[in-house]
């Protein structure tokens, strides 16, 4: 994917400005921003939520040609939040209609076991707790079998055991030519799982870091965005 001098502005306010970055096959690329900064606006607007004012957005692959809107969609998977779920719908409801809008080869009892949600399967997700909420949206991206995914702090209400199968999950997806997009404030975790690191700040991708080189996210984040007159 290459995104090449987007703009996006909400109430008259700008959010993106002429903002560019490009995404491999087979990478994890985290996001960092403070809150309110526009991360999640850019993920909308990579799906085509959020109006795009100036600048494209391409998918390229050396085989396929994507013509339609239709057509680029089905090559990404993005799920905001729990609140995007459909309360009366079971647990395995959703799976299966995310296999089918897909057209997915990866079989139900293949994603199943990976985040353990067996016990819940024939559940409405109603009556979820938020760290199963959680589970079952990261096994719905695993069964999309989507070439991207576009993830918003999807750790939020794991519990340890469910990070460190996070984490299996995508090295799994890297591995298998996946392309993982992803926000968060874990910096710990991003430095662990990520390839590369992208940091926006005042609408445009400030930094752009792989972490081979070892760098102190925590670091460069403080002096990117933690100013205070007078300390």
């Amino acid at each position: 994917m290459q995104v090449k001098n987007i703009s996006v502005s909400f109430k008259q306010q700008s959010v993106l400005n002429h903002c560019s970055f490009e995404l491999q096959s087979g990478e994890i690329v985290g996001l960092i921003a403070p809150n309110g900064t526009g991360k999640t606006t850019l993920l909308n607007a990579l799906l085509g939520l959020q109006k795009i004012e100036q600048g494209t957005l391409t998918l390229i692959d050396p085989v396929l040609n994507f013509n339609t809107r239709e057509q680029i969609l089905r090559q990404l998977f993005f799920i905001e939040s729990n609140a995007n779920l459909y309360d009366y719908l079971t647990v395995e409801e959703h799976l299966l209609l995310v296999k089918k809008t897909w057209n997915s080869p990866v079989p139900l009892e293949e994603v199943i076991p990976f985040f353990n949600i067996q016990s819940f399967l024939k559940k409405k997700v109603k009556t979820l707790s938020l760290g199963m909420k959680q589970q079952v949206i990261l096994t719905m991206y695993l069964i999309s079998n989507c070439p991207i995914w576009l993830m918003d702090e999807p750790l939020t209400g794991l519990d340890p055991t469910n990070v460190y199968l996070f984490n299996q999950l995508l090295e799994h997806a890297k591995n298998n030519g996946h392309c993982i997009l992803m926000s968060s404030h874990n910096l710990t975790n991003i430095s662990e799982i990520c390839t590369r690191v992208l940091f926006l700040k005042q609408g445009i991708i400030i930094e752009d870091i792989s972490t081979e080189e070892e760098q102190d996210l925590d670091t460069i984040y403080q002096q990117l965005f933690f100013t205070r007159e007078g300390f």
